[in-house]
């Protein structure tokens, strides 16, 4: 199809895709009716009923607030407002588009045996067929007017609609059928769908519904009490790849080494979003389905299990902490035999020669990756509202004997890296590389609060302080020093750890709630409102506010949201955290592949 002559057809059926939201019919759902090839999927189950789902959300919650929904409603109307030129385009309205979708919606991808892509749009429409039926008239009409082909033809009973131009091989197939708009590229994809729907299809057709790799990850991906999905997503990327890469022999000598690498022990990925579960704001399954047992680059994922509370360093005023149980060591001995079983025997050991030990003077393995226990922590915390990377992340990885490497860092710098800065904080040692132009950051002056205040960066930024120290049985390491400082307080007690907040006690207990027979790799927690909170006083901010004022005096877009802001001002920031809950996640490392689980609670529920 010629796209550039075609973009009012275009505009037509992309209007039909994105806006066209799922009735529940007779016909059998997209995974009982799309190919058992298909690689590609996304499903919406019920549209109308997410919407409903939504508006018992936290953010569903903050946007029908006396306070914020007047600012959404003026915005929305605005949009509406916009675009007066659509209904000239397509022959609807905006809102006859808000209103076409009534249940399920699928858009998919599947591959033939001889590797062309074919894509698959299903969509309910229910009572709102006469505007399906105009939005696709509309493209017949514009197909027709750019020098298009346009036919109709029989497939079982059901009449189909075949737009094509001559010598282009990008067709498109329409119909609609018991209330549901199809568009699809293939007469083989047409075929299958109706032969299927119309229960004439032989046992050789067989299904997604039959496909072992999908239905395996959608049984790992319901809720609590099976709780069904409202989204649900599946991906077969190394079918995709082989299929369409048949005749390109640089992408098959590339495939043929995936065997020796492990990556074909790969099967798929996919998993589902769940709005408004049982005790739940939202919840996500993620599955990455492996092969068993796993080979190669694969083998790297030596994940553990352990503790699931967090360390005592760990301040209450984070904003996110994650810990995952990794041995590192057992993936650096895995690593070296995959990048032998590739380059040749010895190959990784003179690599890491090359570029790090005889560089930097040490052993990699045994005076750095040696001394690592297994356990990988993450948190970040916002140091400064006033900017815009204010948040700062640390990173703290576990050690078996810390006084070993104390030793060993002691003797490395001082010998071979004495360009960087040692300080002390609170008695425990510490290590800044130069902060660049002006210097590192200097100390608190006497008497007051022992926290050196970073110097700013240039503009509204920070300047980063890579800073690192061994804290306990850690070695953290960190973008800003203050990080490093709140850690040795708190593991001296001076601060208040998060393994004692309410908030984190009630997401560890969910998180073991779901463990079920399965010990976690790792556990991730998240305060949701502090992330929205710093984004918010920056919005807020003196600075974002000049800057959109203006923005406005020349801009049409920006012109009509600062008017919104002025006319309906944003409430403080108390009146939208109120219905703000803690989140979390969990990693489970299962025969089948890795499984990642991630909700948020509901407010009314802590």
């Amino acid at each position: 199809m010629n796209l550039k002559n075609n973009s009012a057809l275009l505009a037509c059926l992309f209007a039909l895709i994105f806006t066209v939201q799922p009735v529940k019919g007779e016909r059998p759902s997209a995974p009982k009716l799309l190919p058992y090839n298909t690689v590609v999927y996304l499903r919406v189950n019920d549209f109308p009923a997410l919407g409903d789902d939504f508006q018992r959300t936290s953010m569903g919650k903050i946007r029908n607030d006396a306070t914020v929904s007047p600012l959404v409603d003026r915005l929305y109307n605005e949009f509406i407002n916009a675009f007066p030129q659509i209904e000239d385009e397509l022959g609807v309205s905006v809102e006859e588009l808000l209103e076409l979708p009534t249940g399920e919606v699928a858009i998919s991808l599947a591959v033939t045996d001889t590797g062309r892509p074919m894509f698959a749009f299903i969509a309910d429409v229910g009572d709102n067929v006469d505007t399906a039926t105009t939005l696709l008239e509309r493209a017949e009409f514009e197909h027709i007017n750019n020098a298009g082909d346009l036919s109709q033809e029989m497939i079982g009973e059901t009449e189909v609609t075949l737009f094509a131009n001559p010598g282009d091989d990008d067709d498109v197939y329409s119909f609609i059928k018991e209330e549901t708009v199809v568009l699809c590229s293939s007469e083989l994809m047409a075929t299958h769908l109706i032969s299927v729907w119309e229960g004439t299809a032989t046992e050789l057709d067989r299904t997604l519904a039959d496909n072992r790799k999908f239905t395996d990850i959608m049984r790992n991906s319901v809720g609590a009490e099976d709780f069904q999905p409202q989204i649900s997503f599946y991906a077969d990327p190394l079918t995709l790849i082989k299929s369409t890469t048949q005749d390109n022999f640089q992408a098959q000598a590339a495939l043929a080494l995936l065997p020796t690498l492990g990556v074909d022990g790969f099967k798929a990925v996919g998993g589902s979003l769940i709005v408004g579960p049982p005790g739940f704001d939202t919840m996500a399954h993620f599955h990455l389905s492996l092969g068993s047992p796993r080979r190669g680059v694969f083998n790297l994922l030596t994940l553990g299990e352990g503790e699931l509370s967090a360390e005592d360093w760990v301040s209450n005023d984070i904003s996110n902490y994650g810990t995952m149980y990794w041995d590192l060591e057992k993936m650096y001995a895995e690593l070296t035999t995959v990048v032998d079983s590739v380059l040749g025997g010895g190959a990784f050991e003179n690599l890491v020669e090359e570029n790090v030990n005889t560089p930097a003077g040490i052993n990699l393995q045994e005076d750095v990756i040696a001394h690592l226990a297994g356990r990988l922590t993450f948190v970040q915390q916002v140091v400064d509202p006033d900017v815009l990377n204010g948040q700062a992340t640390g990173l703290g990885f576990k050690l078996k004997e810390p006084e070993e490497l104390t030793d060993f860092m002691d003797s490395f710098i001082g010998e071979k890296a004495a360009w960087m800065i040692k300080k002390s904080h609170n008695g425990v040692t510490y290590y800044q590389t130069p902060a660049g132009p002006g210097g590192p950051p200097q100390q608190a002056a006497p008497g007051q609060p022992n926290t050196p205040q970073q110097r700013p960066g240039a503009g509204n930024f920070r300047r980063p302080t890579p800073t690192f120290a061994i804290i306990g049985d850690t070695f953290l390491l960190s973008d800003s020093e203050l990080i490093v400082f709140k850690a040795i307080d708190t593991h001296q007690g001076g601060e208040d750890r998060l393994t004692d907040a309410e908030d984190f006690k009630l997401i560890l207990d969910t998180v073991r709630s779901q463990t079920g027979e399965f010990k976690p790799s790792a556990i991730t927690f998240s305060r949701p409102e502090k992330g929205l909170e710093f984004i918010y006083n920056l919005a807020l901010g003196e600075d974002a506010q000049s800057a959109l004022q203006q923005g406005a005096e020349n801009n049409d877009f920006l012109r009509t949201l600062n008017s919104a802001f002025l006319d309906h001002p944003l409430p403080p920031f108390e009146e939208i955290s109120k219905y703000m809950a803690p989140s979390g996640g969990v990693l489970f490392n299962r025969p089948t592949g890795l499984h990642f689980l991630s909700f948020s609670l509901n407010p009314e529920n802590q």
